[in-house]
């Protein structure tokens, strides 16, 4: 195992290396874009290029330099993450497995490419993989009390005049920390002050939390533990020595996928991933 490892790191190392090239190659200035000796007769030169794309009007919160290799991590980080919620969706599919290996293909990619540190805080170790998170198939299930109000007039839905197979005009603006009062989304295309036809929709209030259950099958697919703590003995045994606070690295996904664990044997298992091999952690170079 030790050595497909060191063979997959390195075979990734190279990859990421060509692509780190590529990237700086086509970053560089073309020759056809060279200013013209009479645009620098006339005064004109790169510094003045740069302070007019400056003055470009952009949306809020556009960048104007961009990092074409933190854009390339972020958006298969983000590719991983969407992967992970396929599979929690389609779990009871016949897509049920195109979904689990496209899952496995995706963080291969992701830690090949780019690398996954492992979490550390409060003097312990955390797992927040989406893939090794992705093979506890459990979740959790909320009992709890709320009133439903009505997303245009802020009453109980069930008494207000607004009926909800029926849309009604309303003048866009952000609530709640960014929140859209027409759609309910943060990022939507509505713009402030513009009139939208909309239908009502139930927003829960004065909520009141009973309980949380472990369930199989949360009614929420995603509906999912964040990270788990890992056994400091895991560690130890993996890297001869307690790690103590040290930067590691883990790589888990390009190993075998080594199955589920299912709720009813929660008990007897270990709080690692499962199938978790002991050379899959490393210490960070």
């Amino acid at each position: 195992m030790e050595a497909q490892r060191d063979f997959l790191v390195r075979m990734w190392t190279q990859a990421r290396r060509r692509l780190q090239d590529g990237i700086r190659e086509r970053s560089r200035p073309s020759p056809l874009l060279t200013i013209s000796l009479s645009l620098r007769r006339g005064g004109w030169d790169h510094s003045q290029y740069t302070l007019m794309a400056n003055r470009l009007p952009l949306p809020p919160g556009a960048l104007r330099h961009v990092d074409p290799w933190h854009d390339l991590e972020t958006g298969a980080r983000n590719a991983l993450a969407s992967a992970v919620d396929a599979y929690n969706f389609l779990e009871d599919t016949d897509l049920r497995e195109l979904a689990h290996n496209h899952a496995h293909h995706v963080a291969a990619l992701v830690g090949g490419l780019f690398g996954c540190d492992i979490e550390y805080s409060d003097n312990t170790y955390w797992d927040v993989c989406p893939l090794s998170l992705m093979h506890y198939r459990w979740g959790m299930s909320a009992g709890f009390t709320s009133t439903r109000c009505c997303s245009l007039c802020g009453q109980d839905i069930d008494a207000c005049e607004h009926l909800l197979d029926t849309r009604y005009p309303v003048t866009v603006r952000r609530v709640d920390e960014g929140t859209c009062n027409a759609c309910g989304y943060h990022s939507c295309s509505h713009i402030g002050g513009e009139t939208v036809m909309v239908y009502p929709r139930p927003i829960l209030s004065e909520g009141q939390l009973h309980e949380v259950s472990l369930v199989s099958r949360p009614r929420d697919p995603l509906a999912r533990f964040a990270k788990f703590e890992i056994d400091p003995q895991m560690l130890i045994q993996g890297l001869g020595q307690h790690p103590a606070g040290r930067d590691l690295r883990c790589y888990r996904c390009l190993h075998p996928c080594g199955g589920f664990t299912t709720l009813p044997n929660r008990a007897k298992q270990s709080r690692n991933p499962p199938g978790q091999a002991l050379d899959t952690f490393s210490w960070t170079a």
